[in-house]
């Protein structure tokens, strides 16, 4: 079946992150940098003017590209339940049009009750605001597989949950292969940022913040187990957020893009979206600045 269709995917559009990361100390600045990231100078402030301008512009760009869906990666929020946050997030995405879906993708600031470790309360609080939490979809021959990858990241204390969507990742892959459905996955958290081998430890590049060895990718054992999978279901791109920068690897005939935030920016790319095109069972996708 021949394809032709484009969508755009959204990250870390983020609502309160500009007030947090604001009228931070010398020595604060310097402790994100200790990580890699980059956090400006600037006076504190409370409000969301910032990122209602750049969602409500990346929104604006779908409705006149008229893609076929749009997608959001994660981190909607800065702050797990709060409720003005949600509240700007999902006003803005109702000005996409009646005709343009949008999907959301959990990320460790909407189901992290700590911003990073989910309980079966901060799931259901998340379902009542945003639906499922991982489900499928379909669009002109193409699957399309969202996880919630802070569940498989950090199980402890949903363990029954990990299993459960581990088991539905499998069923979804194996239909893909049975059918020979070609699956695109969006997730937030990415799978690896240099190669699928280079351990639960990401690369001296991307240190993770002190005492959270592992925070900015999925560990193994699950990782090796989603990657196993995701080969089994002819998956041929991995899209996630979380980095708040852009990053490209591949498995073989897997691509794995991190993509820049709507929002924040912690390293050199800027506030963007990136449009993703299907044309013919092939996938193309560039990254473009939001004008602030």
């Amino acid at each position: 079946m021949e394809t032709n269709f484009r969508f755009i995917q959204l990250a870390d559009p983020q609502f309160g992150q500009f007030a947090h990361l604001s009228g931070m100390s010398d020595h604060q600045i310097m402790t994100y940098k200790r990580s890699n990231l980059k956090v400006d100078k600037e006076s504190k402030y409370y409000h969301l003017e910032n990122e209602t301008r750049l969602f409500s512009k990346a929104i604006s760009i779908a409705n006149e590209l008229e893609v076929s869906f749009v997608v959001i990666c994660g981190d909607m929020v800065n702050t797990p339940g709060n409720r003005e946050q949600i509240h700007a997030v999902k006003t803005i995405a109702k000005q996409l049009k009646a005709n343009i879906p949008v999907f959301w993708v959990p990320g460790n600031h909407d189901v992290g009750a700590d911003t990073e470790v989910p309980t079966i309360e901060s799931l259901i609080e998340y379902r009542k605001e945003f639906g499922e939490d991982y489900f499928s979809f379909t669009h002109n021959g193409y699957k399309f597989l969202v996880i919630n990858s802070v569940v498989l990241a950090h199980p402890e204390l949903v363990i029954e949950e990990c299993l459960d969507q581990m088991k539905f990742i499998e069923v979804e892959m194996n239909e893909a292969k049975d059918k020979n459905i070609p699956t695109v996955v969006f997730t937030h958290h990415p799978l690896f940022l240099d190669n699928a081998n280079e351990g639960s430890m990401e690369p001296e590049w991307a240190p993770s913040p002190p005492g959270k060895a592992g925070y900015w990718t999925i560990p193994n054992p699950t990782r090796s187990d989603l990657i196993d999978l995701f080969e089994r279901g002819n998956v041929q791109a991995v899209f996630a957020g979380h980095w708040h920068r852009n990053n490209y690897a591949r498995n073989g005939k897997m691509e794995m893009i991190t993509s820049g935030p709507v929002g924040y920016p912690l390293g050199e790319d800027p506030s963007g979206y990136r449009i993703v095109k299907i044309n013919n069972n092939q996938i193309s996708h560039s990254y473009h600045k939001l004008n602030q």
